[in-house]
């Protein structure tokens, strides 16, 4: 319950309101968007009469949080149904050559409304469609749309980046200029519409809420913010019959506003993908006592301060992030929760969740870790004595052995997982485990690298988390943690 409630928290913060809380950013990286300018007879009309497409054009895609009104955007509901609350369609990153990038519009056939893996069918069976049924968009519209990207086609691929992310965006032409979605009356009406029917609480009875345990009716389940709790994800939520679904973790539309904010704000600012490669890290601050609201918001800010100078640093600065030891340097009032999740398409797979980590934890690895690196490392060390340095290690280390077997670099993400949860958690770790995995690998490390000094540095960042392991089993204790001094 704690991640849950301090996931709220964050989004209590964010003083959200109407449908500011269930938006979030089309991309979380710079990307491209093909903007569709609809020509219509009256942009703010509840029914847009579309006349056809007056423009299209490639812009970049702007990631500012206020961007979120403009681009009204929330996932899908799922990845196989036939709307989207966003006229909206993401294509991804094009392919190198012209003739390659028709195909992935129109198909090999050029007969898009037969090719149904083609982009043009899925912009018009599944996005433009139900616009039109739900009278968004006048009778016939879809068909003059999609009749006139086809005139429009080759252009869009001339100009599409073959490095960039991808995403297709109706909006609307008014004065010369390009209407987001969250400007058009009709689209905003349309979100509302999808989004209180996706939200419709399955019972109608009082019952009270799982997070704030006040009565009421209309709850929903907490899947309709975190696709990994659902009744049959048993790392997450309790293991579950399918029967019992209605009784575990049902939410008031109140809590689920703020949840759904707290997520957003937790992807765009409190998210770290480097710590073990292709999954992300949440890392969500909680407080307790009187002052519980204004040290989360400081701690908060905090993380996000460190996340806004790191993207304006150099590449070389960047390397030394210092996300963790800001951590260990918040109040006592505070702990920290870890989750560790891998997006899957249209899943999200939790790998690892840590909870109520303080930050004299923190404090104490990152001393730890600081005092045996300049021991086996020798002085002076200028760089890779920060916990974020540590914690990125481990993995880095393992991989290398790994070399090119894929197996052995699942084996070790797995290991490198259950070592950095018993890390945080206080729990003994496995020293000898680790050993083994080093020297029955290291033959096979030499043999396949060309380059003695990566060897080098491998066998002696091995030899580190050997000894580092060591002093945290053995000063490990609670009672051992010594507190760093809050910075203001």
């Amino acid at each position: 319950m704690g991640f849950i409630q301090a996931i709220r928290d964050i989004g209590s913060l964010e003083g959200d309101e109407g449908l500011d809380a269930y938006l979030k950013l089309p991309a979380e990286k710079e990307g491209k968007a093909v903007r569709v300018f609809l020509e219509v007879k009256d942009p703010e009309a509840e029914m847009l009469d579309v006349k056809g497409v007056a423009r299209v054009d490639l812009a970049d895609l702007k990631l500012e949080p206020e961007m979120k009104r403009k681009y009204l955007y929330r996932d899908r509901v799922g990845a196989n149904v036939t709307w989207g609350f966003t006229p909206l369609f993401k294509i991804g990153k094009p392919k190198s050559t012209l003739d390659k990038n028709r195909e992935d519009w129109v198909g090999p056939s050029a007969n898009w409304r037969e090719e149904t893996h083609s982009h043009f069918h899925k912009l018009r069976y599944r996005v433009l469609d139900d616009y039109e049924a739900e009278g968004t968009l006048s009778p016939g519209s879809a068909d003059r749309i999609m009749t006139d990207l086809e005139n429009w086609l080759e252009r869009i691929l001339e100009s599409l980046q073959p490095k960039q992310s991808h995403i297709i965006l109706f909006g609307v032409l008014r004065d010369e200029q390009f209407l987001y979605p969250g400007e058009v009356p009709a689209f905003v009406s349309y979100f509302r519409k999808k989004l209180s029917q996706s939200l419709a609480g399955g019972l109608a009875r009082l019952k009270a809420c799982a997070v704030c345990q006040r009565p009421a009716s209309g709850l929903v389940s907490l899947s309709s913010v975190f696709k990994f709790a659902t009744a049959d994800k048993v790392s997450f939520l309790p293991g579950l019959d399918k029967g019992e679904k209605e009784r575990v973790f049902t939410v008031c539309q109140d809590c689920l506003r703020k949840l759904s904010a707290g997520r957003e704000r937790v992807e765009r600012t409190l998210t770290y993908n480097d710590v073990v490669p292709g999954l992300r890290l949440w890392v969500i601050p909680e407080a307790a006592g009187p002052d519980g609201v204004a040290a989360v918001k400081r701690a908060v800010e905090q993380l996000e301060r460190v996340t806004q100078n790191e993207q304006l640093a150099s590449p070389g600065e960047r390397s030394e992030r210092r996300y963790f030891s800001a951590m260990a340097r918040e109040g006592s009032s505070l702990v920290y929760h870890f989750l560790f999740w891998e997006k899957n398409n249209a899943q999200e797979l939790v790998h690892l969740m840590v909870e109520d980590v303080p930050p004299e934890r923190l404090a104490f690895l990152e001393r730890t870790w600081e005092r045996v690196m300049k021991t086996v490392m020798g002085e002076p060390v200028r760089k890779g004595l920060n916990l974020d340095w540590a914690l990125k290690s481990l993995y880095a280390t393992l991989s290398r052995l790994a070399g090119k077997s894929d197996s052995d670099k699942l084996v070790f993400r797995d290991f490198t997982l259950k070592t950095l949860g018993k890390l945080l958690k206080g729990e003994t770790l496995p020293i000898r485990t680790f050993k083994n995995m080093v020297t029955s690998r290291a033959t096979r490390l030499v043999y396949e690298s060309n380059n003695w000094s990566d060897v080098a540095s491998t066998l002696l960042y091995a030899q580190v988390w050997v000894e580092f392991m060591t002093a945290v089993n053995q000063g490990g204790r609670k009672n051992e943690f010594r507190p760093v001094r809050a910075v203001s």
